[in-house]
């Protein structure tokens, strides 16, 4: 009994150091998001093509190198890979702290986004948490990501208007330090079995991960995820300025939305314990996605259809994020757990990325209805393609 409480602290204890990482880190990431394309424009040598490269170095470069920190963490340990990101995170974010020039931001924000290591924290939390906490850790670890979303949104236009653009880099220099101190006492070091290194055979293997068609199924459905993530983010803010009178509050519906569907979707996860049931339950949830979908593009001026079709959708969110990444440690080839958490994480950062651009683009050169349209079918395609997938 007393072993058992012994492990279960040590485990909740990797859980909050590795979701302390995964916050802070997205932290830094999203934080300058919202006001980099009005202030960055005011840096040395600054023009509107070089602050658009500037904010999107960071995902570019975190999707180079998903798969070179999974392979090195499948070889040479979880603990000093993730440490080594932090490390280019941190001297990236004091090159972005002490530049001036737009071109010192591009460098800052590309070593920021070298420091990979989303999927090394996940095929971490799968490599040491027992699978009665395994649900639980995965779930932590979206609420971490959520939050820290939801926080910069809100908290990165106070911060520039007190302390200027260059005080968002002092944070994410103190965040990285707080990290790295993190992943030294709460991350624990265990040996990598099979380390053997042939150029050959490790390419072949990576391959091997690439054309895995159950790995290639759970990938595409977490690209379409975040593809629509990212695109709720953009429709949400033009259906709140139907409704002035909480358009002050976003940022506490966002959060209220998000913790909300945990609580619903956790106890709902522990009872999905066979496939049948779980492609019946996904298939279940789309169709209440697409039906709301539905009610919110035709009937958008509505505010109790705006909320129930936004609860709805971060319910939706909140499962997939929680069970895709287990769905993929359990398809995963043995000894590339990490390499195949980097091709899942891959395909996060495309979703967002083209999602994302897709967005602006509809947004910019069309309006708002059309915007609402391009959401609603990506929503019934992703219906599809979980159909396909499940």
């Amino acid at each position: 009994m007393i072993k058992k409480f012994h492990i279960r602290i040590k485990e909740w204890r990797i859980i909050l150091g590795i979701c302390i990482i995964f916050s802070l880190r997205s932290l830094g990431m999203f934080i300058i998001f919202p006001v980099f394309s009005t202030y960055g424009i005011y840096l040395k040598d600054s023009t509107i093509f070089l602050v658009g490269l500037a904010m999107g170095a960071y995902g570019f470069f975190q999707a180079i190198f998903q798969i070179p920190y999974g392979w090195l963490s499948d070889k040479i340990g979880r603990k000093f890979s993730i440490i080594l990101g932090l490390v280019f995170f941190l001297i990236g974010s004091l090159i972005c702290l002490n530049s001036n020039s737009i071109f010192g931001m591009l460098l800052g924000r590309s070593l920021q986004g070298s420091g990979a290591i989303s999927s090394v924290c996940m095929a971490l939390l799968s490599d040491v948490i027992s699978k009665e906490n395994r649900i639980k850790a995965m779930g932590c670890l979206g609420i971490s990501f959520c939050i820290s979303f939801v926080l910069s949104v809100v908290l990165s236009p106070i911060m520039v208007r007190m302390f200027g653009l260059h005080f968002l880099f002092l944070i994410t220099c103190l965040c990285s330090v707080v990290c790295i101190l993190v992943a030294f006492y709460a991350i624990p070091y265990f040996k990598i079995k099979n380390s053997n290194l042939c150029v050959k055979t490790e390419c072949k293997n990576i391959l091997n991960v690439l054309k895995n068609p159950n790995l290639f199924k759970l990938n595409l459905s977490n690209f379409f995820l975040h593809f629509i993530l990212i695109l709720y983010f953009i429709v949400v803010p033009i259906q709140l300025s139907f409704y002035r009178y909480v358009l002050d509050f976003s940022w506490i519906i966002y959060l209220v939305s998000i913790v909300v569907s945990f609580f619903i979707v956790f106890p709902l996860i522990k009872y999905i314990q066979n496939n049948s049931f779980r492609k019946n339950f996904i298939f279940s949830l789309m169709i209440f996605l697409v039906i709301s979908d539905i009610f919110s593009f035709f009937f958008r001026y509505y505010i109790f259809l705006f909320f129930l079709n936004l609860q709805i959708f971060f319910i939706a969110f909140s499962f997939f994020e929680i069970t895709l990444p287990i769905l993929v440690s359990k398809n995963s080839p043995k000894n590339y757990k990490g390499t195949s958490m980097a091709v899942y994480s891959i395909s996060q950062f495309l979703g967002s990325s083209i999602g994302g651009i897709l967005g602006g683009f509809f947004l910019h050169y069309f309006n708002s209805n059309i915007l609402f349209l391009f959401k609603f079918i990506v929503v019934v395609f992703w219906f599809l393609i979980n159909i396909l997938c499940f």
